[in-house]
């Protein structure tokens, strides 16, 4: 297989994840809720960390007769300005690995699909100066709609192939979801398994493993050697 686009997921991929990274989103929930009056449980907090539903939180915002159209574009404001400003503090890095991705971009069409906020991406490649290196870029808009049609959904994957125009992609991540999603969109996959991913199970191969953006010169179809 020779592939025409990398895809490239943005957490834990090409910026690392700290340990107090949970702790951002719930900050940001409660700082929305902060806005609105409301001084939230953690009954309310629980509702918008991992794993939840737009059911769930839609719920917990009318127990305090908010709106939740009208919530969720402030929390994601909320959550993107932390983030940015950890970027900022040192607080969260880019991968030494991605010293690679200058010279990938020489022989490939490259994009990043996150489901982060894409003010986040935006704001990840210009503070770390890789503008040039992507055609594609997707993060999730600030709104319901846009967190439905994250990753495990083909809707952000599927939109960057067609920027890029490419034939066969090749999507990495880190996650069971981006495997499944990069399969779902017609993609290869590869895993990358960081230091985070020690002992994590997929239930779904993906078409190949590495443990560094580094070896994907190793990979069929990409650049023979990006530290060349």
């Amino acid at each position: 297989m020779t592939y025409d686009a990398l895809l490239f997921d943005m957490d834990g991929v090409l910026l690392d994840f700290p340990p107090e990274h949970p702790e951002v989103y719930r900050r940001a929930v409660a700082s929305t809720f902060e806005e609105f009056g409301v001084e939230p449980a953690d009954a309310d907090l629980d509702a918008f960390i991992s794993g939840a539903t737009v059911e769930d939180m839609r719920r917990a915002c009318a127990e305090h007769d908010i709106e939740f159209e009208t919530f969720w574009p402030k929390r994601e404001r909320n959550a993107s300005r932390l983030q940015c400003a950890m970027m900022d503090s040192g607080e969260r890095r880019l991968y030494d690995d991605c010293r690679v991705l200058s010279k990938l971009a020489d022989t490939h069409d490259m994009g990043v699909v996150s489901s982060n906020q894409h003010a986040t991406v935006e704001y990840l490649l210009t503070r770390f100066g890789f503008e040039d290196s992507f055609d594609a870029v997707y993060g999730r808009i600030p709104t319901v709609d846009g967190f439905r049609r994250t990753k495990p959904a083909t809707y952000y994957l599927e939109r960057a192939m067609a920027d890029l125009d490419g034939a066969n992609g090749l999507y990495i991540g880190d996650s069971a979801c981006d495997v499944v999603a990069a399969h779902s969109a017609g993609l290869d996959s590869v895993f990358i398994r960081r230091s985070h991913r020690e002992g994590y199970a997929l239930p779904e191969a993906p078409t190949h493993e590495v443990s560094s953006l580094a070896d994907l010169h190793d990979l069929s179809g990409v650049v023979s050697d990006p530290s060349a």
